[in-house]
């Protein structure tokens, strides 16, 4: 728990977007593990199947826009379906539903090619993760997700704020 908030915390303050990401793959895969040690298997498939996506919209941000764009739509299509048919199979309980929900948002979140746009879909899925590790018991994923809502909201005022004022 504690690496994964270490990792999710930091990764929010990047101002380029691979570091973000980087920082969501550590931070989903020891999320996931937590979650798989509280038998949350929802949870645990949709944390550990972000981290593999995080590494591969990070390989595909390496390519110029046209090529990015594609893989990035082929790769959103084969998660989305991936997040879905793992919700409906590991369902057991409705906070299932709030995992799959989470799982979709951050198809959009890593779509994005600009660090302060993922901030901002992160902020919605990071609060209903916190409503998730409060039905399912993970009080060491709750602190993680809600000192990533303190630090996503840090870096839309010291980061997006700045940008906002530099393009004005």
């Amino acid at each position: 728990g504690i690496f994964s908030a270490v990792a999710a915390i930091m990764c929010v303050q990047a101002r380029q977007a691979a570091f973000v990401l980087l920082g969501q793959f550590l931070a989903n895969a020891f999320s996931g593990l937590s979650y798989g040690l509280l038998g949350s298997l929802s949870g645990a498939w949709i944390c550990l199947l972000a981290a593999i996506h995080s590494v591969l919209i990070s390989l595909a941000n390496r390519k110029p826009d046209q090529q990015r764009n594609r893989m990035v739509r082929i790769i959103s299509v084969f998660f989305s379906a991936a997040y879905l048919i793992g919700s409906v199979v590991t369902y057991t309980q409705w906070t299932d539903i709030i995992s799959g929900i989470c799982a979709l948002l951050f198809v959009v979140t890593v779509s994005q090619k600009e660090a302060g746009n993922m901030r901002n879909v992160m902020l919605v899925s990071m609060s209903l993760w916190v409503i998730f590790d409060i039905a399912v018991g993970g009080y060491t994923n709750i602190i993680t997700h809600a000192s990533t809502i303190v630090s996503i909201l840090t870096a839309k005022l010291r980061l997006d704020r700045k940008r906002e004022g530099e393009q004005a």
